[in-house]
């Protein structure tokens, strides 16, 4: 009882955090990029991919997370899931992601993508030709085989994002083995994931790694010391995998 109160309280807290940022992010600011280091590592871009409802201010811990590591090329941008499915949305990462490589020159980008943003950096991997431009992705709280919750929604994300829709079943067929590293994160205290187990990626075509977070539910993805140090981490050491299978809350 004491872990699920710590739990309830901590996302709500989470919660909290994200409505006051909320308004930074409603400008879908212009692409921008900043000095090269010189390190090709850090130098590599990191596109950030919003949740169903969110904008790019859910990135705010991570990008300056990202930042203070010396990554020097951190992109985010917008999008309407009441007006856009998941494919709609695909198409605009797309072009994001061909913007940011024009921008910098970079052949590979790596990408984040949080609740809705990892089925959509998905289907863009998967459907798109993502998986030339993807080195690393990135999903946290994702529901990569559907979420329940999405039966509340009537828009067409929503209806997206139920077990077995067309979109999910798509994604299920269409995966294969490619060079784009997968990690994905999922919190046993989701309570807009479920089943919990929907937020993993367990298919073995995909290598994916998944990381449970304990203690932590859907918008604590976003603000947990623990999972942002993680994920700079995994980009710092790309190609090479890091981190560990299972977290302590932060």
């Amino acid at each position: 009882m004491q872990s699920l109160l710590t739990a309830t309280w901590r996302e709500g807290l989470s919660l909290a955090r994200c409505v006051v940022a909320y308004p930074q992010g409603l400008l879908d600011i212009t692409l921008r990029s900043g000095n090269p280091s010189g390190d090709l590592v850090r130098d590599t871009p990191v596109v950030l991919v919003h949740g169903f409802a969110h904008n790019s201010s859910a990135w705010f811990m991570l990008s300056a997370a990202l930042r203070t590591a010396g990554f020097t090329s951190i992109h985010t941008f917008n999008y309407n899931p009441f007006r856009h499915g998941v494919a709609t949305v695909a198409e605009r990462l797309a072009q994001r992601v061909a913007l940011v490589q024009a921008v910098t020159g970079a052949e590979r980008v790596h990408a984040v993508g949080h609740s809705m943003g990892g089925v959509v950096l998905r289907w863009y991997i998967q459907e798109l030709g993502g998986d030339e431009t993807i080195g690393s992705a990135v999903t946290l709280a994702s529901p990569h085989k559907g979420t329940m919750a999405a039966f509340v929604g009537v828009f067409r994300a929503a209806a997206d994002l139920r077990p077995n829709s067309a979109v999910i079943r798509r994604l299920d067929a269409g995966a294969r083995h490619t060079p784009v590293r997968w990690v994905a994160y999922y919190g046993d205290h989701d309570a807009l994931v479920q089943p919990i187990s929907n937020g993993r990626l367990d298919d073995d075509r995909l290598q994916a790694r998944n990381v449970l977070v304990p203690g932590i539910g859907h918008m604590g993805m976003l603000m947990s010391r623990t999972v942002v140090a993680e994920i700079v981490e995994e980009l710092a050491a790309a190609p090479q995998k890091a981190g560990s299978p299972e977290l302590t809350p932060a």
